[in-house]
């Protein structure tokens, strides 16, 4: 059973800390406290005890002397004496004084006079008294008003003196009560207390629990002082060491270890590992104690005698559990430590001795049967001790008797490093550790063999078989790098056996080729040719083949450099080829013409395909093939003439002839060649739908007499009327001939479309305008009466017909008609308002009559004045809000030059309008803008050849062809575009 004495020195800590906080005293030291307890006492001996003061004096003096008490213990427990400081005294002072006051003050009060009380009894050895104390206390607790953090405080004391009395059932009852409160101060001693009383109430499973869940929580290991509380860690280390006390009284697992070793502070995991492993030890639990020690081993910061010192008792727990093996893998830590610590081997002698008697003792005792226990503990031997040389040809020997070759090899490099034999001896432990490393089977042991036979070796017969064979180590080891480099160097040696040298060279090849370095086996081919000539041709063919190889590589890797593929390129440009085969050869200008392409190095891979063309024993589909692949890099490059001289040799298997006529007529009318021929041979063999009618309507704008070919291909492009109106329109702005095209404008497909309708109005803008001029110059000659009424009526009639002209106008629906219509009206009928006032006044009238002719003249204009500003006010109104001439300017900017020749009459009667408003300066913006130069399309083709995936140039150069290029080319950069978007490139 654990003792108390921690308790006890505890106990008055922690009665001053709870004194502190009852009585609110302030923290003093000694003799401030003498000089406070002589002036109460004067004090008192001089006051009434019927004083009111004192009762509350006598208090504070009890409080005062039971922290001199607390304090005075403290130093007697440094000074290891018992009550040499008055402890005793100023205790049994306190408890009379609190005895006394016990009658005087209100129930309210005892709670903290009588645990102090308690307290000072448990403190002065009277345990009886201080129980039955806290006992009263618990029981009237509510009854006298007594807090709970005394009553929490009494069931911990009351736990504390029941374990005194080792009445454990008792203790833990009032510990558990206790801990119930979790305000309770020094909750984790209370809790550990009652793990020691489960511990010795044979209750080992919940004492254990209840201790690792204390651990578990390493912020609740406090101590509350007068400072507050803090974290302890004494007190932690001691939970952890009782801990092990605990494990050990059952069988320790390797769950307790580790939970052991998470639970220990960092700062003393080291010491108390050790001191679970001596606890294990002790009580006869070997395995456990073993494995504990294992543990400790693997902590950081290991001294290196506390290391040593660890082995020592490793060997020691395993010799006593029997286990021969284990020992010896405790030597090899032993001679690890060893090594570790004694630096100076001279200085170590006996512990030398100590482990050599280990060693010759076991194989003395195994000497019929030896085992691997007794040769490993040769090799941690040699290994500790090199420089003895006995034990370490005894240990090989034993290897090589026990067939572990790969032991003895090394046990012989440890003789053939030794300076201190003879040179006979360190050459037989060359050859033997040679030996041993071919017996092993090992690669690398053998291979560690050869080097150190070639490194130390006197025999030059066997150095180049040695070097061969260590090169062949590594190319079964698949060190191809190394063993190429190997390979490469015996082949160039010239002192070499023929055979060896030829099969270096070809192993070094392979090695490259598993590699995949072509690079290097294109180089070492070509030096083999010239050094092996008897192989020439086969060395050449190997360069070659590395040759294709890396350009194949080059061109499937996205990541590829342009310098390394051009340096390629340039090899296999510079390759003779004369004495290979075909199918090399187009291997050859196959990989030549990819790399080329993706360079950019145009002029190379045009003249890469035509090789391949010009190949006799192509076959004919990869010919096709190659061909088509030349015609899609022309059009790539918008080179439609040699695109369309390159189709021409294709045959199209598998094409139809209207499909190739139609192929071929779209390339030669895209490079401004004739087409004709082709269109019409396609549509002889049968091209139907919108082709066909593209078609046509290429031939009708293509030809000499268009009016003449729009009338023949008419019944066909009627199938589409926005086609056949379309083409009707730029026939008139290439002709301006509207009789001509009256019986296709008549068709009933287009008679209502736009081009029917803007060819019917031109004449309409002949008349206003004539009718304009008319107008304008007409005058109303007042010279006489008759004349001015023949004038008057003349104008009239004009003003009449600009009524109808309206009229027809707006059946035109025609914006342009309508607004220079409305301006004449306008004008006019102003022009009529102002030349009716200023008519002269006819003679004789009195001022009566003058009146009168005034006011039926007013009467007879106010009809041309309300004509005028009506006509003016929709005039306004369509130059500011009209749709059809927002339409108008929009399509004049997007037309084509020959559309924008026929609107531009249009735009420039509206442009001429005396009026402004929004829309009118929308048309003149238009009207007057920039007209795309053939330089800008020039320029915007060049981009797209240069860069033929580049969708951005691409949609730009259709901007441009759409206003002034090609008709065709719209639509075949609409196809490339497509073709880009759904992720194939050109």
């Amino acid at each position: 059973m654990r003792t108390l004495k921690r308790l006890l020195i505890l106990s008055p800590i922690l009665a001053g800390a709870l004194f502190t906080q009852i009585a609110q005293a302030e923290k003093m030291n000694n003799d401030t406290q003498d000089l406070v307890v002589g002036k109460m006492e004067r004090v008192l001996s001089a006051m009434d005890s019927k004083d009111p003061s004192w009762v509350p004096t006598q208090q504070r003096l009890a409080d005062v002397l039971a922290e001199r008490a607390r304090s005075r213990f403290m130093l007697e427990v440094e000074a290891n004496c018992d009550g040499c400081k008055g402890s005793k005294a100023d205790r049994q002072k306190a408890i009379q004084i609190y005895e006394n006051l016990l009658s005087k003050i209100q129930l309210n009060e005892h709670g903290p006079v009588l645990f102090q009380l308690g307290h000072l009894y448990e403190m002065a050895g009277q345990t009886d008294k201080s129980i039955e104390l806290f006992e009263s206390i618990v029981k009237d607790s509510k009854k006298k008003s007594i807090s709970p953090e005394i009553v929490s405080r009494s069931h911990a004391e009351l736990g504390d003196l029941y374990f005194q009395k080792q009445k454990f059932k008792d203790a833990k009852k009032n510990y558990v009560i206790a801990l119930k409160d979790r305000k309770l101060q020094n909750r984790s001693l209370v809790i550990y207390n009652m793990a020691w009383s489960d511990f010795n109430d044979d209750k080992l499973v919940s004492a254990i629990k209840t201790l690792e869940g204390l651990l578990g929580k390493p912020e609740l290991i406090t101590r509350d002082t007068e400072a507050g509380s803090t974290y302890d860690p004494v007190f932690h280390a001691d939970i952890v060491r009782d801990l092990g006390t605990f494990y050990a009284r059952r069988a320790i697992t390797i769950k307790d270890i580790a939970r052991y070793e998470v639970l220990s502070p960092k700062e003393k995991r080291k010491e108390l590992l050790l001191n679970f492993a001596q606890e294990a030890d002790r009580i006869g639990q070997k395995q456990a104690a073993h494995d504990i020690l294992s543990r400790y081993l693997d902590q950081e910061g290991l001294t290196d005698t506390e290391t040593l010192e660890a082995f020592v008792r490793m060997a020691k727990i395993n010799y006593d559990r029997g286990q021969a093996a284990q020992s010896t893998q405790d030597f090899a830590k032993a001679a690890k430590a060893f090594k570790n610590t004694c630096k100076d081997p001279s200085k170590c002698e006996d512990l030398k001795k100590t482990m050599k008697s280990y060693v010759t003792e076991l194989h003395r005792s195994k000497k019929l049967k030896p085992d691997q226990d007794l040769l490993n503990s040769y090799v941690i031997y040699s290994n500790t001790f090199p420089e003895d040389t006995e034990m370490t040809t005894r240990g090989a020997q034993l290897a090589m008797d026990m067939g572990k070759p790969a032991v003895a090899a090394q046990l012989y490099r440890a003789i053939s490093d030794n300076s201190s034999l003879s040179e006979k001896e360190r050459q037989n432990a060359l050859l033997n550790e040679v030996a041993a490393g071919e017996k092993s089977g090992d690669i690398a042991i053998q291979k560690a063999a050869y080097i150190n036979f070639l490194k130390k070796g006197k025999d030059e017969g066997k150095t180049f078989e040695v070097r061969y064979q260590m090169a062949y180590l590594s190319y079964q080891q698949k060190e191809l790098k190394e063993a190429a480099v190997a390979f490469n160097q015996l082949a160039n040696d010239k002192d070499g056996k023929p055979e060896l040298r030829k099969k270096s060279a070809d192993l070094a090849l392979d090695s490259l080729a598993q590699l995949k370095n072509d690079e290097q086996i294109q180089e070492l081919a070509n030096d083999y040719a010239k050094l092996f000539p008897n192989h020439r041709a086969e060395f050449e063919a190997t360069s070659r083949k590395a040759l294709m190889n890396q350009a194949a590589a080059l061109a499937n890797n996205p990541n590829s450099s342009k310098s390394d593929m051009r340096t390629v390129l340039k090899r296999i440009s510079a390759t003779n080829l004369a004495a290979t085969k075909s199918d090399e050869k187009l291997l050859f200008y196959s990989n030549e013409a990819i790399l080329a392409q993706k360079l950019g190095e145009e002029e190379v891979y045009v003249q890469a395909l035509n090789k391949q063309i010009a190949v006799a024993e192509l076959p004919a589909a990869k010919k096709e093939a190659l061909l088509e692949q030349l015609t899609g890099y022309y059009e790539k490059k918008l080179d439609f003439a040699n695109a369309y001289k390159t189709a021409l040799r294709l045959t199209m298997p598998k094409v139809s002839d209207k499909d190739r006529e139609f192929r071929l007529g779209t390339l030669a009318d895209l490079a401004n060649l004739n087409p004709e021929r082709h269109y019409r041979a396609s549509l002889r063999a049968g091209l139907k739908g919108d082709r066909a009618l593209v078609m046509r309507t290429r031939l009708v704008l293509l030809s000499k007499n268009p009016v003449a070919e729009l009338k023949n291909q008419a019944p066909e492009l009627r199938r589409k009327p926005v086609l056949l109106n379309d083409t009707a329109l730029l026939v008139f702005a290439r002709t301006s001939n509207a009789n001509g095209l009256k019986s296709v404008l008549d068709m009933k497909e287009i008679r209502n479309r736009s081009a029917a309708q803007f060819i019917q109005k031109q004449p309409f803008y002949n008349k206003a305008q004539t009718f304009r001029s008319q107008i304008a110059v007409h005058m109303i000659v007042a010279k006489s009466d008759k004349q001015m009424q023949r004038g008057i009526s003349e104008r009239i009639k004009l003003l009449s017909k600009a009524d109808g002209l309206l009229t027809e106008a707006n059946r035109t629906r025609d914006i342009a008609a309508q607004l220079m219509v409305l301006e004449i009206m306008a004008q006019e009928n102003h022009r009529m308002v102002r030349d009716l006032a200023n008519l002269p006044m006819p003679k004789g009238l009195t001022p009566q009559e003058q009146a009168q002719y005034i006011d039926i003249l007013k009467q007879k204009s106010k009809p041309y004045l309300w004509k005028a500003k009506f006509a003016e006010q929709r005039e306004q109104d369509l130059l500011n809000n009209s749709p059809a001439l927002a339409q108008l300017a929009q399509d004049y900017a997007s037309a084509r030059p020959e559309v924008q020749n026929i609107l531009k009459r249009e735009m420039t009667i509206i442009a001429q309008l005396q009026m402004t408003g929004k829309m009118k300066s929308a048309v003149m913006s238009a009207l007057n803008s920039s007209p795309v130069q053939t330089s800008d399309l020039a320029s915007a083709r060049k981009s797209v050849a240069a860069e033929p995936n580049n969708a951005a140039e691409i949609v730009k150069l259709k901007s441009l062809e759409t206003k002034m290029g090609h008709p065709l080319m719209v639509s075949y950069l609409e196809g490339r575009l497509n073709q880009l978007q759904r992720g194939k490139s050109l």
